[in-house]
């Protein structure tokens, strides 16, 4: 079953709608089919935050995210619930990935209105009860993080975790799904959390899904993995890939989550990881300051083809992005530019 929802509801948060991946109208995707065992996944992209409701083998629901608190969206994701036939007070439980602004933002709303408990990390603690996504204690990794910190360092209202996640993981049985939390050494933020349902694995911004940039605004172009534009310690961020690869081939998951702008294969996770390096190499060489949006298109011991974005702007005119492929060969152990095609 897919199920699509459109709506005119949504709000003129211009800015913020350029700034997270997330320019599009409200939609409610159904992710997967439901056979009797198997969990039913609603996507729910409203605003510029995403959610996933989640429904098992009874009438009770999961939540994974709250998403952003900004006026507008407590209502559009009430409605789209409701729109799905489901009522938000058979949500037995709301998960948070994080302590973010725009996963955690709904979590006090959720609790106060409809009785929801919440289950987030106790090292994200801190977060929860002052209701401050604490990006000053991020670093950028992309040119990206530095264009949004301005705009994604968002406060929302305080609460506290009815289900404190600490270093075990949690069954979700009791709930009405077959699954677990499993917390991981954070990243992203000190709190991330895994969420394995099934044949899903869903993991917060431990990355994103890849985007374009189209309209004044960005929307996902085709899922790949791409790295956060930013992340509380880089090193155990890049680890946690490797971590969650592992959990996904061990558990012979067939879909990955990210928050924004997934889903993703296993496939694709394990592509990136093994050409994340090269595609490091590579951005480097580029010294281009206005290039960004690197992607290996093919690469195999001796060629890689890879593609970037590079705006240009001439003296009383407006700026101009082209599509760039360069192809490499390595020679002699170092990589060379053989060939470069601009679009």
């Amino acid at each position: 079953m897919k199920k699509t929802i459109y709506t005119n509801n949504l709000r003129m948060f211009s800015l913020l709608l350029f700034l997270l991946v997330l320019t599009f109208p409200l939609s409610i995707l159904a992710q997967n089919k439901t056979d009797g065992k198997k969990p039913q996944i609603f996507h729910i992209q409203n605003y510029f935050s995403e959610a996933y409701l989640v429904k098992g083998n009874s009438e009770k629901l999961i939540l994974i995210e709250t998403g952003v608190s900004v006026p507008g969206y407590q209502d559009s994701l009430v409605n789209s619930i409701r729109k799905l036939g489901f009522k938000p007070e058979n949500i037995s439980l709301a998960i948070v990935t994080h302590g973010h602004g725009d996963h955690a933002g709904n979590a006090r709303f959720l609790q106060q209105t409809f009785k929801i408990k919440i289950a987030g990390s106790k090292f994200d603690l801190d977060k929860f009860t002052s209701g401050k996504t604490e990006l000053s204690k991020s670093e950028d990794v992309s040119i990206w993080g530095t264009r949004l910190r301005p705009y994604t360092d968002l406060s929302y209202t305080p609460f506290t975790p009815d289900i404190i996640v600490e270093n075990n993981t949690i069954d979700l049985e009791k709930y009405g799904v077959n699954g677990k939390i499993i917390p991981i050494k954070g990243g992203h933020t000190s709190g991330d959390l895994l969420i394995l349902i099934g044949e899903n694995l869903f993991v917060g911004d431990a990355f994103l899904g890849t985007f374009k940039a189209q309209g004044g605004g960005l929307i996902p172009d085709g899922h790949h993995v791409r790295e956060h534009f930013y992340h509380e310690n880089k090193k155990l961020a890049d680890e946690n890939l490797k971590v969650i690869e592992k959990i996904a081939i061990e558990n012979k998951i067939k879909t990955v989550y990210p928050t924004h702008n997934g889903p993703v294969t296993t496939y694709e996770l394990t592509k990136y990881i093994k050409e994340e390096p090269l595609l490091r190499l590579l951005s480097k060489q580029e010294s281009n300051l206005a290039a960004e949006d690197f992607r290996i298109v093919y690469a195999n011991e001796n060629t890689a083809v890879m593609t970037f974005l590079e705006t240009s702007k001439a003296d009383g005119k407006d700026a101009k992005t082209a599509s760039v492929t360069e192809t490499y060969s390595k020679e002699k152990g170092i990589w060379k530019l053989v060939y470069k095609q601009v679009n």
